[in-house]
């Protein structure tokens, strides 16, 4: 979840960060406009987009896992407490999500219930408010106070400018910025898009108005004029805005000769974008596919992919070979963590909070989601083979997987020779902290527990392709 919320951060970030160096200045309103909107829509939906990558079968490197041995600890009932760190993120989420909720509703309805005289002008829905208030758009619908109607007509230019608002429906950029905030306020790139697409907007409404050969100088006086008028409404395009001065100045601004290259520019920066943030998965060629139906068929088999010993080839044989020498020397470290433990308790005191037998786990295991072979295809799938080289031969690690009390997932460790393999199963492990286990009990209580689990790796040949 941490990556998905920083790419589409950063990706949100880029993107605006580009509209500010290349278009803000130009006079490409509509492009800008649809700029702003999709730029923000990738952002966040890039992240989810799947993106193929291809290994050739001949060279993808065999990852086997084995049976998970279980670690010994003590169950005492006095055990420390600690802070569940995930559940006070989420709640602090939540909470300040429900403020935006709760805001973006009280600013909703403040509109809605403003009193006044619906009317119907010039072919367009307007309202007369019993207020002094500025004019102002929302939805399809005009907002004017009295003192705007001078012998029952408005001032074109006024009128013209909030017919664009309400025409070009300006009002539901704004509303989709709004509703990204109540989930994702942590975003800081929101608030800088919801005052680019408003002065843009403004800027179409501008437009819109002194393409009917009205005189510049005389509407900058009316803007102004307007400008004491002031209210605060949000989710509302004010005829008031604030940005007169940048208003102005594009009023008289003309295009570079290198706007229309900047719009093409966009698209290589999209594609950067969608490699590098879009979500990875792994296409099945004919020759794996067949390794993946074998999985299925063999939920129930200890390794999450099995070899046939009798058709298998010498560099399969050698890692067979391997992970039965793991196996049995897992056994062995099992043994002695056994002896050493029991030999340990017979020496110290007894506490009275844990058992004589608490070397011995007589409950239930920790499960995992769809069991044990799902926990393994997920890590299957989550491990990525390009960090190696592809000439390391074979590789074995010992994964250890911490289990607490409320089937979270805590400490990731694991015990190997080779540094880049131990960090690659622990990232790959870690990858599913946000799933929850059954945890372990025993005697009917929550227990915390470790899972221990060898992993072996075999590389022959070149290095995976993409």
């Amino acid at each position: 979840m941490e990556t998905i919320i920083l790419k589409i951060v950063i990706s949100s970030a880029v993107l605006l960060g580009f509209y500010h160096l290349f278009l803000a200045k130009e006079r490409i309103f509509i492009f800008n406009r649809i700029f702003l909107v999709s730029s923000l829509l990738f952002a966040y939906s890039v992240p989810f987009i799947p993106m193929p990558t291809y290994f050739e079968s001949s060279n993808q490197p065999n990852l086997i896992f084995g049976e998970p041995i279980q670690e010994f600890q003590q169950s005492g009932v006095n055990t420390a407490q600690h802070i569940d760190w995930s559940n006070l993120i989420l709640g602090v989420y939540a909470m300040v999500s429900m403020i935006f909720l709760v805001k973006f509703i009280h600013s909703f309805l403040k509109i809605k219930l403003l009193k006044g005289e619906k009317r119907i002008y010039k072919d367009q829905r307007i309202v007369v408010l019993n207020q002094d208030y500025a004019p102002f758009s929302f939805l399809k619908t005009m907002y004017f106070g009295e003192k705007h109607f001078v012998d029952n007509q408005i001032d074109e230019r006024i009128f013209l400018h909030e017919k664009c608002h309400a025409s070009q429906n300006h009002t539901a950029d704004i509303l989709l910025i709004e509703f990204l905030k109540i989930f994702s306020w942590f975003n800081p790139a929101l608030y800088f898009y919801k005052n680019a697409m408003i002065i843009n907007h403004e800027f179409l409404a501008d437009e819109f108005v002194l393409k009917n050969n009205y005189d510049i100088s005389k509407y900058q006086h009316l803007i102004l004029h307007e400008i004491t008028n002031t209210q605060i409404l949000k989710l509302t395009h004010q005829f008031d805005f604030n940005n007169t001065k940048k208003r102005f100045i594009m009023m008289t601004t003309k295009n570079s000769r290198f706007s229309a290259i900047k719009k093409i520019a966009v698209l290589p920066l999209l594609a950067i974008l969608f490699v590098f943030f879009s979500k990875e998965i792994q296409a099945q060629t004919e020759a794996s596919k067949v390794k993946v139906n074998s999985l299925n068929a063999s939920e129930k088999q200890d390794i999450a992919v099995p070899i046939d010993e009798k058709n298998a080839t010498p560099a399969e044989k050698e890692l067979i070979k391997a992970f039965e020498k793991v196996r049995k020397e897992n056994i062995v470290k099992n043994d002695t963590v056994k002896k050493k433990y029991k030999s340990n308790m017979d020496k110290a005191v007894a506490p009275t909070s844990v058992k004589e037998d608490s070397q011995k786990f007589t409950g239930i295991l920790p499960q995992f989601p769809g069991g044990i072979n799902e926990f393994r295809k997920l890590i299957s799938t989550n491990f990525d083979t390009s960090v190696f080289k592809g000439d390391e031969g074979t590789v074995k690690t010992e994964l250890n997987v911490e289990i607490d009390e409320n089937g979270k997932m805590g400490t990731v460790s694991a015990d190997g020779t080779s540094d880049i393999f131990n960090r690659e199963a622990i990232r790959s492990v870690s990858a599913l902290n946000d799933k929850v286990w059954t945890p372990a009990t025993e005697n009917g209580i929550p227990v915390k527990h470790v899972i221990k689990m060898p992993i072996t790796m075999t590389f022959s040949g070149a290095f995976p392709t993409k």
